[in-house]
């Protein structure tokens, strides 16, 4: 097994679940905490990522957002990003107090909407050591007028009937978070998905395809592309040519106002930078190239 599983404690009492990647060599090790895209979990395309930075010498840290995958928390599948954002700051708190890592080599790393909380955590938490975010969702407003309006609208209508009905303790409204192939009105719904999404999938243990709708209000007001100026620590953007999901422009501002920003453009599109895409290896190799030059580990 290439990893052990830990719980953690988050400040709502609540455990987070994580699958913690540990290198063969001594510790503490440089670590690398990873989140992954809306309503993915720790199994959803995060692994080869996570044993490639461990096979290199790094530690990798990947867990589920409360209410998700097997963290606790109900009802299941809420998505919201501010819970999410607490969620990995409570993980890196345990892990600056586990001695088996560095604490001044802990990198905040996140794919899809998961970059979101790299983003923000750069220009808030001047104790990491750098942030990586690839095919990055780090402007909310902006990703979301790439949904064509026929689409968006009965979203948003789902949206404010779900809001209104937490607000009264009622069930979640769900939404399909991705089509493949059967849902036509899933919050991702573009050509590249139905393929992209499969690539996601660990074999043998699927996850659910659903989202709280009332979390889409949560991603509109969230951008943290426009605040990287206030990062001090290195930040690597890894985008594709084109994105269905994300929005490329938002991705580049927050590159360009971090004094210490990169962005590297690899083929294809939003999902071909995980394995079984096409940029999947000139990706990985940005960032552990990236790694090694920021946050080097020690080889005895």
């Amino acid at each position: 097994m290439l990893y052990s599983t830990v719980e953690i404690p988050s400040v709502t009492g609540k455990k987070i679940s994580a699958w913690l990647y540990q290198p063969a060599t001594p510790g503490p090790h440089a670590v690398v905490v990873m989140s992954g895209g809306i309503g993915l979990v720790k199994s959803g395309g995060l692994p080869p990522f996570a044993e490639a930075f461990q096979a290199e010498g790094y530690a990798a840290l990947t867990f589920d957002y409360l209410s998700f995958g097997s963290s606790e928390g109900n009802p299941r599948n809420i998505l919201g990003l501010s819970q999410q954002l607490q969620d990995f700051r409570d993980v890196i708190t345990w892990v600056r107090g586990n001695p088996s890592f560095y604490n001044e080599k802990i990198v905040a790393w996140g794919s899809s909407l998961g970059a979101m909380h790299p983003t923000a955590l750069i220009a808030e938490d001047y104790g990491l050591a750098a942030a990586i975010v690839q095919c990055p969702a780090v402007d909310g407003l902006l990703s979301a007028l790439q949904i064509p309006l026929w689409r968006s609208l009965p979203l948003t209508v789902l949206a404010i009937l779900d809001t209104i009905g937490s607000w009264l303790g009622l069930s979640p409204i769900y939404i399909t978070t991705a089509n493949t192939g059967k849902h036509s009105m899933a919050l991702l719904s573009a050509l590249d998905v139905p393929d992209g999404w499969a690539r996601l999938m660990p074999e043998g243990s699927p996850f659910l395809n659903q989202i709280s709708a009332r979390g889409l209000l949560s991603v509109l007001v969230h951008r943290p592309a426009l605040h990287t100026g206030r990062s001090i620590k290195p930040y690597l953007s890894v985008c594709t040519e084109y994105d269905s999901v994300a929005s490329l422009k938002g991705a580049e501002t927050a590159v360009r106002n971090a004094p210490l920003g990169e962005l590297v453009r690899v083929k294809g599109g939003h999902f071909d930078v995980y394995k079984g895409g096409i940029s999947f290896e000139e990706g990985l190799k940005a960032q552990l190239e990236f790694l090694k030059r920021v946050v080097p580990v020690s080889r005895l």
